[in-house]
């Protein structure tokens, strides 16, 4: 991944598996990163609640850079957190601290 990225997808991480240890009653968490985007999903509970202010936050943080973060219960069960950013443009050039 892009280096500007690193400290973006790092607070996306800890976000997501925070949520996973407080809430979601799960077994399993997976994180799976590529060079544009990064999803942390599990198969606990999956209740979509409204969004506390740790995803709120992180949503800010991750729009602000250009990016999107979606959180939804799949149909499979458990819950999924997932931010990506546009391929087409240079991290740098959407303000994205190095």
């Amino acid at each position: 991944m892009p280096g500007e990225l690193r400290q973006l997808f790092g607070w996306v991480v800890r976000e997501g598996v925070t949520n996973v240890v407080r809430h979601s009653r799960a077994h399993t968490c997976r994180i799976a990163v590529t060079a544009m985007s990064v999803t942390v999903a599990d198969d606990g509970r999956g209740a979509k609640a409204a969004d506390g202010n740790g995803l709120t936050g992180l949503r800010e943080r991750v729009q602000a850079a250009g990016g999107t973060v979606t959180a939804d219960a799949p149909a499979g069960g458990g819950f999924r957190l997932h931010a990506a950013m546009p391929a087409h443009e240079p991290a740098a050039d959407r303000g994205v601290p190095a």
